[in-house]
């Protein structure tokens, strides 16, 4: 089966997307202060709500089936520069840390990490952002 699917490019629910992961991202830097793994899980969502904006902005989105947030992120990784490789390493890193905290209970995570998670996230959607407004294409 395939990963992807055609969608429709609609400016305004990318614009949705993308004021979504910015709530995400602060979201996440209010819980910090009490709460490490809901401020990662958070920072991880906004990079998901961002990466979800900038497969639409290309006509498609991810089916959904085991693997596919894997999927999203290797869609970003392919179209977008290769300078941002190491927000896309940590990314990944953050959706296995993720899923160690969510289902193995084992994925013990510190401030420092859920503060690289915030650095990491922001920075990531500064990217996405820059991307999908270069082709957008402008009102009349």
């Amino acid at each position: 089966m395939k990963k992807f699917k055609p969608q429709n490019v609609d400016w305004a629910q990318i614009g949705r997307f993308l004021a979504s992961a910015d709530k995400k991202l602060a979201s996440a830097r209010k819980i910090l202060a009490f709460d490490e793994e809901a401020c990662l899980q958070q920072a991880y969502e906004s990079m998901l709500k961002a990466s979800l904006g900038f497969m639409f902005s290309h006509g498609f989105r991810a089916r959904s089936q085991p693997g596919h947030h894997i999927a999203i992120i290797e869609f970003v990784r392919a179209r977008i520069g290769k300078k941002h490789a190491g927000l896309l390493t940590v990314f990944d890193r953050l959706r296995r840390k993720r899923n160690m905290a969510l289902y193995d209970d084992t994925g013990f995570v510190s401030h420092h990490d859920a503060e690289q998670a915030l650095e990491s996230a922001r920075d990531f959607i500064g990217v996405i952002r820059a991307d999908i407004t270069a082709r957008t294409p402008s009102k009349p």
